[in-house]
């Protein structure tokens, strides 16, 4: 009688984990002038409870794709040569697409961010 309140009980806590609600995201990250995806590239979401629960992904041809539990996320996506795209996103709907995700180039980074000096130098 023992073992089948135990199997019943794992099966009970099997249950609460299957029934945690998912959410897929998806995202197409791209060099600024370029419509082809940053092969390659490292997508993650961090959880925003948890800094120790992340989930990563390789972005190819088609983007990326993550199937994460609903919650808030930091989303970073690195690749070389790039400046690292971050982004708060919270998971609370069946899918989600980001589109088009343009990054720029660790070039064009630094010369916006000279540019935006400049500009405030004068006022």
């Amino acid at each position: 009688m023992r073992k089948f309140f135990a199997v019943l009980l794992a099966l009970g806590f099997t249950g609460v984990a299957v029934a945690q609600e998912l959410c897929v995201l998806t995202g197409f990250p791209v060099p600024r002038r370029s419509p082809e995806a940053i092969e390659g590239a490292l997508v993650t979401m961090t959880s925003e409870w948890d800094k120790d629960l992340n989930y990563k992904r390789r972005v190819g041809a088609d983007g990326f794709r993550m199937v994460v539990p609903k919650g808030g996320y930091l989303l970073t996506i690195e690749a070389e040569g790039y400046e690292t795209y971050v982004m708060e996103i919270e998971m609370d709907q069946t899918s989600t697409d980001l589109g088009l995700m343009r990054m720029l180039t660790t070039a064009e980074a630094t010369a916006k961010a000279e540019k935006q000096r400049a500009r405030a130098k004068r006022y």
